[in-house]
């Protein structure tokens, strides 16, 4: 609160008056028994509830040069400085900041008041004028803190706004004025934040803070552990080998950690290390490092513990290969997980990524290592991804008669499949338009509504009802889904953009028992009812549509359908299976 650091207005004036009062009483003072001061009925005032008249009593007194005077200025600062602080929590900094002035000016000497301007000046980021105020109060207890927390936070509004240069500038000032670890590691996050300056000198930060640890804060050793993994984190990404060996190589500053847990911890923070440089495809570093690693951990930790790091490492070669297969490098993907294989031949998940690295260049070889797996729970999505490997490779050479039973043969064992629904998008969007009629063309043509690529009028709409319903799924447990066949978000990307070019509508599949329907959805967004005719493709249809809502039709049948809306006509090619959105 913003007065926690005030006293009050009651309680000040009682302790300041008390012994004078029991002296008067005792003595027999008609005066002080038969009349009230003004501090007596300022008091009352603020019992009331009356602020504005307590105030005016205190000026008053203070002017008499009475001697009430002084405990009334006292009392006075001290109502000014609440009523800037009930100010500043009401978002009215800039009437607050007139009850601070006065209450500084009204006695220069009283650091509370300097420190009270200066944090609310810091507030709203007035930095400079607060440190000006603080460095004003000469032997002011209390300033030099409040200076080095001022610095901090002009750090911190730097690091906010990109001015780097000057966030480091300002912690460095805050440092020469506190001492503080945090405020060393304040530094850090000049680079994993704002990703300014290098990843050793970001080691030299957690080096510095390390030395001024004290060996009790066990928060901030905390802190100090958690910036580590960011620094680590951002040198990866960066590909600064040399700063994660630097900063891996500090001493762990945790103390009230156990030493056998640190042990555990620095191995682990290895390993998540090359985990960061494969995923940075600095492939052979990370592969390196993990399994320098292990090596390392081997007689060092448990059993226990050394098995569950190895299955860690065995999910870096697993790591690799996904990243290669899913930049479709199945030649690399081939050669790492052999040499994973070699360390733990039965790993089921390195085995299946060998086969659908395999199937890349060969169907059968791939079909051949497969017969192993048979009674496996995942036979029937591997079986699946080869059929889908196969798939592309006879669209890649034109055969579509081939590659569309390929795909009959991945829907019969996986038709739920990200992969299989990928693969079917693919070939929706190089099967023509079956039963396409020239008068449908022609009016198609005259319209002018949009271009099929190259002319072709394909299934586009099925294809892109296909992609909604991957993205919908495709969420980041499937991402990380080490089982994808090759290149599967290259190509999810490449479809969609290619569809995304021309196709001016959305789309989504119909509903099951409604899987043979060409169906279209009107969409109408702004406000006020309109009637809409749809002409196609056996029938006329004249319906309303409310503003704000969208109104579906079936249409019997596929083929082409003119919507005449406000924007004039609009030629869409219905297709069997899927709802075609129009917004009119």
């Amino acid at each position: 609160m913003w007065r926690a650091n005030t006293v009050s207005q009651k309680n000040g004036r009682g302790l300041l008056t008390l012994s004078l009062t029991l002296v008067l009483v005792g003595s027999g003072c008609a005066y002080f028994q038969n009349s009230k001061s003004k501090l007596d009925e300022a008091e009352i005032a603020l019992d009331e509830g009356d602020e504005a008249r307590a105030e005016e009593l205190y000026r008053d007194a203070m002017r008499s040069k009475g001697k009430d005077s002084s405990e009334a200025r006292a009392l006075l600062i001290n109502m000014l400085i609440n009523r800037g602080g009930r100010l500043m929590e009401a978002d009215r900094s800039d009437d607050a900041m007139g009850h601070y002035r006065e209450a500084l000016s009204l006695d220069q000497t009283r650091d509370e008041s300097r420190i009270a301007y200066a944090r609310a000046l810091m507030k709203v980021e007035r930095f400079t004028e607060a440190i000006d105020t603080l460095m004003e109060g000469k032997g002011c207890r209390g300033c030099k803190t409040m200076i080095a927390v001022i610095y901090l936070e002009r750090g911190q509004a730097g690091l906010r706004d990109k001015e780097y240069a000057d966030a480091l500038e300002d912690f460095d000032l805050a440092l020469a004025m506190n001492r503080d670890p945090i405020t060393v590691l304040n530094k850090v996050d000049v680079y994993t934040e704002g990703h300014y300056g290098t990843g050793i000198e970001a080691v030299g930060y957690l080096d510095h803070a390390m030395r001024l640890m004290p060996p009790d804060q066990v928060g901030a050793q905390q802190v100090w552990w958690d910036k580590r993994i960011g620094v680590i984190y951002n040198a990866a990404l960066n590909h600064e080998d040399s700063a994660i060996n630097a900063a891996l190589d500090l001493e762990d500053v945790r103390r009230s950690v156990d030493p056998a847990q640190r042990v555990l911890d620095k191995l682990n923070l290895r390993m998540y290390a090359a985990s960061l440089q494969i995923y940075a495809k600095d492939y052979e570093l990370g592969t390196a490092r993990g399994l320098a690693t292990y090596a390392d951990a081997e007689g060092a930790i448990p059993a226990d513990d050394l098995a569950a790091l190895r299955e860690t490492l065995m999910g870096l070669f697993m790591q690799r290969a996904a990243i290669h297969l899913a930049a479709d490098e199945d030649g690399a993907a081939r050669k790492i997980l052999a040499q994973a294989l070699e360390l733990e031949p039965e790993n089921r998940i390195l085995s299946f990524q060998n086969i659908i690295a395999t199937a890349a260049r060969s169907t059968s070889s791939a079909r051949k290592l497969l017969v192993a797996w048979e009674g496996d729970p995942a036979y029937d999505r591997l079986r699946a991804l080869l059929e889908l490997v196969y798939v592309r490779n006879m669209m890649a050479v034109g055969q579509f008669t081939a590659a569309r039973a390929g795909l009959g043969r991945a829907e019969r064992y996986a038709p739920e499949l990200l992969d299989t629904r990928l693969a079917r998008a693919e070939l929706e969007a190089e099967t023509r338009f079956e039963g396409l009629k020239k008068a449908w063309y022609e009016r198609y043509r005259e319209l002018g509504t949009y271009s099929y690529p190259k002319g072709r009028i394909n299934y586009y709409g099925r294809a892109l009802a296909q992609l909604h319903l991957i993205r919908s799924q495709y969420d980041d447990a499937q991402a990380r889904d080490y089982l994808r066949m090759p290149a599967f978000g290259t190509r999810l990307d490449a479809l969609e953009q290619r569809i995304s070019e021309f196709y001016p509508y959305d789309a989504e599949l119909a509903p099951s028992d409604k899987a043979d329907k060409a169906i279209l959805v009107l969409k109408r967004d702004e406000s006020g009812e309109l009637e809409v005719k749809v002409t196609g493709p056996k029938r006329e249809h004249v319906v309303k549509v409310a503003g704000g809502s969208q109104h579906e039709i079936e249409l019997g049948v596929p083929g082409l359908a003119v919507v005449d809306g406000p924007g004039g006509p609009k030629a869409v090619f219905a297709e069997p299976g899927v709802k075609i959105t129009v917004a009119i």
